[in-house]
């Protein structure tokens, strides 16, 4: 742990919701345990009761799409500090004393997700649910895994990229699908998601004008959204840095609290979360369930 470190660091949550206590909590938990680091809360109304030592930005209400653009466009605006550690209400730090300082070799790592593009003979291609791992060991391939954004290590010049170069474009594709009732688009590949388009559509473009991206072995240790079944055989989730996933929310400090979204009795229908929650459970954790469905 590098309090050297730290200081170049500026933990920072983006919600454009009303409600950003979740957010609060996030960051103190996380600056908590990263003594030297800034802390900063961007959101339309900051909570009451925030905490010394977090700093409010105020920003507009922002829908979904909203923040992707915010993240890709104007993070760089409102963070002063050579790196920023991304959380959310629902990804924070899980132990600084596992921070290793390579990761300030990276200017972007986050989790590897179950999502990667594949670019092949047949040209590119999207492989979900960790299917991708499977392909790594093919030479003719170029697997791409997605990297998680809502816990994520970003660099300056990676949070300036699509400004100073103006030349890597981001391309909305046409829908997958549109359907149901009411209407509405869908795109398979989560193609409008920063992350998805930071690390995996636009990649090959950023890593030209020489953005490092975090390899694989490196990112898994960084943080984890939700285990594959090969990607994480065996691995230690003790030794994660941090974490980001919907499914599991900090909800209170005084006792330390974690929401899952997952009814118990549904659990084990997720690879690996039980082994997740039970590592939270051992550093202190309370695990509170989502309730359980009516039967029938």
């Amino acid at each position: 742990m590098s309090g050297d470190a730290f200081r170049q660091i500026t933990l920072v949550s983006v919600t454009g919701l009303p409600d950003a206590r979740g957010a609060a909590l996030a960051l103190q938990w996380s600056l908590q345990q990263m003594p030297g680091a800034r802390a900063l809360l961007c959101c339309p109304q900051a909570p009451p009761d925030l905490p010394p030592g977090i700093a409010h930005q105020a920003i507009a209400p922002l829908n979904y799409h909203e923040y992707s653009w915010f993240m890709m466009f104007a993070l760089w605006r409102v963070v002063q500090t050579e790196f920023a550690l991304v959380v959310q209400d629902d990804g924070w730090v899980v132990d600084a004393a596992n921070w290793r300082d390579d990761f300030l070799d990276c200017d972007y790592i986050g989790a590897p997700i179950h999502l990667a593009r594949i670019d092949g003979p047949g040209g590119p291609a999207w492989r979900t649910r960790f299917d991708w791992v499977q392909e790594l060991q093919r030479p003719e391939l170029r697997v791409t895994p997605v990297q998680n954004g809502g816990f994520s290590l970003r660099s300056r010049r990676f949070m300036r990229a699509l400004v100073d170069h103006p030349q890597v474009r981001v391309e909305i594709p046409p829908p997958d699908a549109v359907g149901g009732d009411p209407l509405r688009m869908h795109w398979h590949n989560n193609a409008l998601l920063e992350d998805v388009q930071l690390s995996g559509v636009l990649r090959p473009a950023l890593e030209a004008v020489g953005m490092r991206f975090a390899p694989l072995a490196l990112a898994r240790d960084f943080a984890i959204e939700h285990a594959g079944p090969q990607l994480h055989h065996g691995y230690d989730p003790l030794r994660l840095f941090g974490h980001h996933a919907r499914v599991r929310q900090l909800v209170s400090l005084a006792p330390l609290t974690l929401r899952s979204q997952i009814p118990l009795s549904q659990l084990d229908l997720w690879y690996g979360e039980r082994e997740i929650l039970q590592m939270f459970e051992r550093r202190g954790y309370r695990i509170e369930f989502a309730a359980e469905p009516p039967p029938g």
